[in-house]
C-alpha cells in the first residue's frame, strides 16, 4: 500500500482507487481514478482534500464511463 499522498490538481500517477482524505466534514472513501487525469477538489471542502493509492488497477479508458470531475456532497441524513 502506498504511503504518498497526493493532492488536488496533481496529475494522476496511474489508474487505480484511491482513499480520498477530506479536512474535516466527511470520512474516507475510495474512488475510482484513471492515469494522466487531475485529481478532483470535493464540491464541499474545496482543496482540503489529499488522495493515497489503495491499489493499481487495469482499467480501458474507452470504456470506463464515469468520469469525476469533483467529489460530491454527501447527506448524512440520506446515508444514515
Amino acid at each position: 500500500m502506498s504511503t504518498m499522498r497526493y493532492k488536488t490538481g496533481l496529475r494522476v500517477p496511474q489508474n487505480g482507487i484511491y482513499r480520498v482524505w477530506h479536512r474535516e466534514h466527511r470520512l474516507p472513501h475510495e474512488v475510482t481514478l484513471l492515469g494522466e487525469e487531475a485529481f478532483p477538489c470535493c464540491a464541499q471542502c474545496g482543496n482540503a482534500v489529499t488522495f493515497e493509492l489503495v491499489r493499481g488497477v487495469e482499467i480501458d479508458p474507452k470504456g470506463f464511463k464515469v468520469k469525476l470531475c469533483q467529489i460530491p456532497p454527501v447527506d448524512d441524513k440520506k446515508a444514515a
